[in-house]
């Protein structure tokens, strides 16, 4: 469990970086310090979180309209992660 005294989740890169408006789509995060991770945004809207470890967090999109969002994630002691962006497609 996360505290205060953690280091913020670094986000290093989105596989895939894209996917369908509809979410449900599985994303791999890769980054550091993702063991502290306790949600996930794209744009405003949660993540599911499926598995995670120090270096990559499983996570299941949600839907949201055509266009770019920034990814971040937040740890239990309130530090928030540097954002990535995430491009969902309509079709």
């Amino acid at each position: 469990m996360a505290n205060e005294g953690d280091p913020n989740p670094e986000l290093i890169r989105l596989d895939p970086p894209s996917g369908s408006v509809d979410g449900g789509q599985q994303v791999t995060v890769h980054g550091n310090h993702l063991q502290y991770v306790v949600d996930l945004y794209f744009d405003h809207d949660a993540a599911i979180i499926k598995e995670q470890t120090a270096t990559t967090l499983v996570a299941i999109t949600p839907a949201h309209s055509d266009g770019v969002v920034w990814v971040h994630a937040q740890s239990n002691g309130d530090g928030y992660s540097t954002p990535l962006r995430y491009r969902y497609n309509s079709g």
